[in-house]
């Protein structure tokens, strides 16, 4: 029973499940969604998740509120909408503003648009209380079909979809990266990220408080958490923060082999000199030097010296075990190079 419902929640269509069943192995992290038979046969499909409100997904439910995190991920250029759905009547666990803690039932989407076509919708949503539980947390991204009025799962993840050279994750790889933040597992949506004064109609931090959204409201008026140092060092810990945190942070597995931490963290805000960012990387030695086209690269950052700075080289390296970020990108971020490159040669 187990992997009959694994397979629907996974595969393109259900029409057909003794063929599917054939090769299918259970995963062990969809306990939770395996155990739900009744409830599975719905997320085959991205309205099924309750984001839309037709196949289309051109009419979304109220209840899903769009939001924008002031920093956002390099995604090689698509564009991007999110949405966040909370359970009636709950609230987010903000007792530590750092590491925020969703309830049971928590939905997050985030849609992708590569070259004018929508690509893939990707869906999170936490089954369990306890967040250390492997199988907590459910994710899953949605493949668009050529003419934009329907999605399928796609749990092995998928290359250049629709034509464009937009990859589709796998749900394996989606775990990877979401596993890297504990507890929440949410990258884009916490206090740093939220602390500006979003678009119109698109949720903030001013919005959760003024909604009695939180357990524990942040002092002060926005920003709350304003970033130190002037604008080349601002734009440079922001970056790190949106685009390389979610590895390289202390809940990660990641900081166990190379100890880098930079994620901008609501209490150590007072200097740059002071977060952890600059302390865990500037003239700091890598935990692990690496050779690229028959150089030494021993230091994260070296102060002046960009091409000599670890941390440049592997956003640039063609070998793909070294490259910077290890997964989600194939294409350098031009603007989040320039701005470490600024702040690297101010140091």
């Amino acid at each position: 029973m187990k992997r009959w419902v694994l397979v629907c929640v996974a595969a393109s269509a259900c029409g057909d499940n003794k063929t599917l069943l054939v090769d299918a192995a259970p995963d062990p992290v969809d306990v939770a969604i395996d155990m739900a038979a009744p409830d599975a046969n719905p997320l085959v499909t991205l309205d099924g998740t309750g984001l839309c409100l037709n196949a289309g997904c051109t009419d979304i439910n109220p209840d899903a509120k769009e939001y924008v995190p002031r920093f956002e991920l390099w995604a090689d250029g698509a564009t991007k909408r999110r949405w966040m759905e909370l359970p009636a009547g709950t609230k987010i666990d903000t007792t530590d503003m750092n590491h925020w803690v969703f309830p049971v039932g928590t939905k997050f989407w985030k849609e992708f648009t590569r070259d004018g076509t929508r690509v893939e919708t990707r869906f999170i949503t936490k089954n369990l209380a306890d967040d250390d539980a492997p199988n907590a947390w459910f994710f899953v991204a949605y493949a668009w079909n050529a003419t934009q009025d329907a999605t399928t799962a796609v749990s092995t993840g998928s290359q250049n979809a629709n034509g464009t050279t937009h990859d589709i994750p796998s749900r394996a790889q989606c775990k990877e990266c979401h596993d890297g933040l504990r507890p929440s597992r949410v990258l884009g949506f916490q206090a740093i990220q939220l602390d500006f004064a979003a678009p119109a109609g698109l949720l903030d931090l001013d919005d959760l408080v003024a909604a009695n959204l939180l357990t524990a409201n942040p002092p002060g008026t926005t920003p709350r958490f304003p970033i130190p140092g002037n604008a080349v060092q601002r734009a440079a810990l922001s970056y790190m923060h949106a685009n390389c945190s979610h590895c390289h942070n202390p809940t990660s597995g990641t900081f166990d082999v190379a100890p880098m931490d930079v994620r901008l963290d609501t209490t150590k805000l007072a200097s740059v000199a002071t977060t952890p960012s600059f302390l865990t990387t500037v003239d700091i030695d890598a935990a692990v030097p690496f050779f690229d086209n028959g150089t030494e690269y021993t230091k994260i950052i070296i102060s002046g010296d960009p091409a000599s700075s670890g941390l440049i080289v592997r956003m640039n390296t063609t070998q793909n075990i070294r490259r910077m970020p290890k997964s989600g990108s194939e294409v350098v971020d031009p603007d989040g190079q320039a701005e470490l490159l600024a702040w690297i040669n101010s140091l």
